[in-house]
């Protein structure tokens, strides 16, 4: 039985073929599009994005294998199965065009029978590839949230109740906190769960690649997919997005407010239909106000804002995701999980933690490596850790700087005003010596001062 939805693409030099497919297909309820070589072949495929591809090898100019290894190379097929046609049919061929990523080879004169039995199958396999990812994306959700703390249950609350709205989401918090689980999980508590999930990590990516990342590009008849297409129907997810520069966020910001965009170098516009939800371990609000990143940008994003809490404030959390990690290594290494004395559990508990859940689970991957099957105890927790000498507990250190939550400018910043500051109350409030006592130029030192807002009258007893 046919699918009535489906849309194949026929693409064939010789006019009597392509209209006698289209005549046997439409017969069975198929839609149907035709191109009579390469050129129009990308076009259409383009335009029409078909189920399925019946593609001729040889046509004039550009021949079959090469149209399919474009759209291999350039990653459009997905799970668009084409089948590929030859009236000069060699095992050489078919072996080719297999080994570059054709569901099937069929030889003219054309089978009706073989035609429609390849054409429905390619569909179905087509239709259990979709299958097989969405059962992929459902296993990849067994990964909880552990919410024992206030401020964990808090921050589900607030997952489960924004999950459904679709609206778009900007997430705060320290490095390795866990933002990228927690844009997930709105994702997996939406209406867009059974499609896909996109990633743009804008810190791993140079600021060059990232628009046409973000929209793909086409060049020379080439056309290159990116991530809002991907993401279609689901979630587009991205990080650090404080780092987009200024050109960037003009394309981003017009795309989100008309719903549609180009490609890079395209003329066509393209359906935005997305879930946005961004990241950033910096603090938005100062880089909208350092000129940084676009004010309309970032209120567009921040529809609904989640706040990721550090570990140190949600220590109830810490015995659940040590065991929890601690599962899982012993999982991954098919090997028995060691036992954690008490004491060696109340040192972890008695961490800062200032690199999150990450550093974390980085340590207990550690500890459970090095001690397969056996007794962890303190010392070798201390160990994991950097050694006594450099063990950082809230007992015995000095509480880490605010600004050392910030992205490295506004730290920066933060660390000159708190110097410049001290150093002010020490002379007095006189300029001329703190220029002495620091090594500072005084015209140099007045701007700079200038600039962070320092007072002087302020430091003056």
């Amino acid at each position: 039985m046919a699918n009535n939805n489906a849309h194949i693409l026929v693409v064939d030099d010789e006019p009597d073929i392509r209209n006698i497919l289209q005549d046997i297909l439409q017969d069975e309820g198929y839609t149907v599009s035709v191109a009579e070589n390469a050129e129009q072949a990308r076009i259409r495929f383009k335009n029409d994005q078909p189920n399925l591809v019946l593609l001729d090898i040889w046509m004039p100019g550009e021949d079959g294998i090469s149209v399919l290894k474009q759209w291999v190379e350039t990653e459009q097929l997905a799970n668009t199965p084409v089948v590929m046609i030859s009236g000069h049919g060699t095992v050489e061929n078919a072996v080719e065009a297999v080994r570059l990523g054709a569901y099937d080879f069929l030889e003219k004169p054309l089978s009706t029978g073989k035609l429609l039995l390849s054409v429905e199958r390619g569909l179905e396999n087509a239709s259990l590839r979709a299958e097989n990812q969405k059962l992929k994306s459902r296993l990849s959700r067994d990964e909880p949230m552990i919410a024992n703390s206030d401020a964990s249950r808090e921050l589900m609350r607030h997952v489960q109740l924004l999950g459904p709205t679709d609206s778009w989401v900007f997430i705060t918090g320290e490095s390795g906190t866990g933002k990228h689980l927690v844009a997930k999980k709105v994702h997996e508590n939406s209406p867009r769960v059974d499609n896909a999930f996109v990633e743009l990590n804008l810190a791993a990516m140079p600021a060059e690649n990232v628009a046409q990342a973000l929209f793909g590009s086409e060049q020379n008849g080439t056309v290159m997919l990116g991530r809002f297409e991907a993401a279609k129907g689901g979630t587009l997810f991205i990080n650090e997005v404080l780092d987009l520069t200024t050109d960037t966020q003009n394309k981003l910001y017009s795309a989100l407010q008309e719903r549609q965009f180009l490609r890079l170098g395209g003329t066509q516009y393209v359906e935005l239909d997305v879930r946005v939800i961004v990241t950033t371990s910096g603090d938005p609000q100062k880089a909208v106000s350092d000129g940084l990143f676009r004010e309309d940008l970032y209120y567009h994003l921040n529809v609904i804002p989640i706040e990721v809490p550090p570990l140190r404030q949600r220590k109830q959390d810490l015995p659940e995701l040590i065991a929890m990690f601690i599962d899982s290594t012993a999982s991954k290494t098919q090997a028995a999980a060691p036992e954690i004395t008490p004491a060696a559990l109340q040192w972890l508990n008695d961490y800062s933690w200032p690199g999150n859940v990450r550093q974390l689970q980085n340590i207990v991957q550690r500890l459970i490596v090095l001690n397969m099957g056996k007794i962890i105890d303190v010392e070798q927790v201390k160990s994991a850790l950097g050694g006594d000498a450099r063990i950082e507990t809230e007992s015995n250190i000095t509480a880490i700087p605010d600004y050392f939550n910030h992205d490295m400018r506004a730290a920066k910043e933060a660390f000159e005003r708190s110097y410049l500051t001290h150093h002010l109350s020490l002379v007095d409030g006189n300029v001329s010596a703190l220029a002495k006592k620091i090594g500072l130029e005084r015209t140099h030192l007045y701007r700079k001062l200038k600039s962070l807002d320092v007072n002087t009258k302020d430091s003056k007893t």
